[in-house]
């Protein structure tokens, strides 16, 4: 069993951990709104249905009552006990009387703190488990480290995204300096991946950009590259090979390969023909980028 196969086996816990709490805003958003939706049942409850149902059962009280007076009335000495018109005597119907007593003491409101709570509680759990199987199953990439631990290929940068700021983002911070991952500049990001690609090619050469993303990135990635590296490094983009025959023509006639990924998009079965196609030309891969 090679790498790939074993990465495909193995669930990373932590990062399945911040994957979760990445959406946290999410997580609390459905709790609270199920702890809304279970309190205003209970609510609810207590003022049109627990009302109606006490009153059903007390009516019924009576009614027996009213049976067990009127038996009682016809009770002769020395003569057969009286019964109702479904046949049952005076201690029967006590009896029941006392089995709908019981269930009229027991009849309760429901408490709205309580539910409340077991449906944030709930509402919580369920979010989390379902996040938590659309990681196991999806078929996006898990990490930056995804495509390093499959395929041995170097990360020379992560392009952060724009995000419009959010409430509480001081918490999102702290997730990222759990995560590891500082927060820089575009620029200073496109900066440290034209070093990276400086450094790893010294002789220089003709180098395929391309990736599964659409090719306006691609096109976009190259823009903002080139102007960053020496003379002797030439970058040409190409659309996702798996679907166009133009990138696998230069993918003949390049000297390496820079892949361009994007997070929590890129799938993997897209990502492995890829490897398959530059594996095939035995074509070196000088790394990836995340965008």
């Amino acid at each position: 069993m090679d790498n790939s196969q074993r990465y495909e086996e193995e669930i990373d816990l932590k990062d399945l951990m911040f994957h979760i709490l990445d959406r946290w805003r999410s997580v609390l958003l459905v709790s609270v709104l199920v702890c809304a939706l279970a309190g205003g049942y209970a609510a609810l409850y207590n003022q049109v249905i627990f009302p109606k149902e006490r009153a059903g059962v007390q009516e019924r009280l009576d009614e027996e009552n009213a049976i067990l007076a009127d038996l009682k009335a016809q009770a002769q000495p020395e003569a057969a006990a009286p019964t109702d018109n479904r046949g049952r005597t005076a201690d029967q119907v006590q009896k029941q009387i006392d089995e709908i007593a019981k269930e009229l003491d027991g009849m309760k409101k429901l408490g709205i703190p309580k539910y409340a709570a077991v449906g944030f509680a709930g509402g919580f759990f369920v979010l989390v488990f379902c996040i938590a199987i659309g990681y196991v199953f999806s078929d996006k990439m898990r990490g930056e480290r995804e495509l390093r631990e499959r395929y041995g290929y170097y990360l020379l940068g992560a392009i952060p995204k724009q995000r419009r700021k959010k409430p509480l983002g001081g918490i999102d911070k702290f997730l990222r300096k759990c995560q590891g991952t500082e927060r820089i500049s575009e620029d200073e990001a496109y900066r440290i991946v034209a070093t990276n690609i400086t450094n790893l090619s010294k002789n220089g050469g003709t180098f395929l950009v391309t990736g599964t993303v659409g090719i306006e990135s691609l096109e976009a990635f190259t823009v903002r590259v080139v102007p960053q590296l020496p003379e002797n490094i030439m970058l040409m983009t190409g659309a996702y090979m798996g679907a166009n025959a133009n990138t696998l023509e230069m993918l003949a006639e390049c000297d390496a390969v820079l892949l361009i990924e994007e997070r929590d998009a890129s799938l993997r079965t897209k990502i492995q023909k890829e490897y398959e196609s530059i594996a095939a030309l035995e074509k070196n891969v000088i790394g990836y980028v995340l965008m």
